[in-house]
């Protein structure tokens, strides 16, 4: 009953039904912008409730650009780490860069990142049984992309199993704010250095992931270093809270199980300066929550 009460708001939320004139009513405070011509954004998936730090991962393909080594987060520095909670920083913002390696079929930087989730894992007594393939199995995932993803997805939820029932929630919130995180600036990398402008789109329309990190966060504030970021994910959030998005309700589809839904059309509202200070804002976390490697 639950679920169905919780779908039928979200149907709700975002539904979009366009009247004869194509006018909306009540938003004088947004305005399209003609420089950016993707205000209408295409089929897409759209997580609205995060559960693992990959989650949005796919947030990054199809972008036309190549492998930029020097987009992932540098390695030299990670065995460095020895706080539980930068390690689990750390855990989701790896992660991220060994989906976004693998996406290119990056073998020997996929190899490097999968070995440094290793270490991290170590550092935090987790379970072996998480990465429970032998050695040859490991370089036969990292050669095939299809089964990496796979292994990928099976180690974050399993880390993420293990957070939730050792108590560890916070951890498991700082591993997702580290994932979150690391996919939204590769993607202002590539909306800002590599002039995608279909990546402007996406990085609006994760307006309602960030209500999910935002939402799991505050719960674990007895944390220090999560009072620490919340500052700015409220700083960033009401940023894109001056960000309007509809869908339109034809091909629009619910998936309960992944906790996302498929829009056939999005139409963004949004002020320029809106999504230039939400770009400056996950550049400044970024460069905030890895002090050592950005010395």
């Amino acid at each position: 009953m639950l679920r169905q009460v919780f779908r039928a708001i979200i149907l709700s939320f975002f539904l979009y039904a366009c009247n004869p004139s194509g006018s909306q009513s009540g938003e004088t405070d947004f305005i399209f912008d003609p420089e950016y011509p993707s205000s209408f954004a295409q089929d897409g998936e759209i997580i609205y409730a995060l559960k693992i730090p990959t989650d949005i991962v796919s947030f990054f393909e199809e972008t036309g650009t190549g492998f930029d080594p020097e987009i992932s987060c540098p390695l030299e520095k990670i065995p460095l780490y020895e706080n539980p909670e930068h390690i689990a920083l750390l855990l989701g913002i790896l992660g991220v860069d060994l989906s976004y390696c693998t996406l290119f079929e990056r073998v020997n930087e996929s190899a490097e990142y999968y070995f440094h989730i290793e270490l991290l894992a170590d550092k935090l007594d987790l379970p072996r049984e998480i990465f429970e393939d032998s050695p040859g199995e490991q370089r036969s995932n990292l050669e095939n992309p299809d089964s990496l993803k796979n292994q990928i997805y099976e180690i974050y939820t399993e880390m993420d199993n293990h957070f939730q029932e050792s108590e560890q929630l916070s951890l498991a919130s700082l591993s997702l704010l580290g994932g979150w995180l690391e996919t939204m600036y590769i993607g202002v990398v590539i909306y800002k250095d590599k002039n995608v402008l279909e990546m402007g789109n996406r990085i609006l329309q994760q307006k309602y992931s960030l209500n999910s990190l935002s939402g799991i966060l505050a719960n674990q504030q007895e944390s220090l270093m999560v009072r620490r970021y919340m500052h700015t994910v409220n700083k960033l959030k009401e940023v894109y809270d001056e960000v309007d998005i509809r869908y339109e309700s034809e091909g629009f589809e619910m998936d309960d199980n992944e906790q996302a839904f498929h829009a056939s059309v999005a139409e963004i509202s949004y002020k320029p300066e809106s999504l230039e200070e939400i770009c400056r804002i996950i550049l400044q976390l970024r460069a905030d929550m890895l002090p050592m490697i950005n010395r």
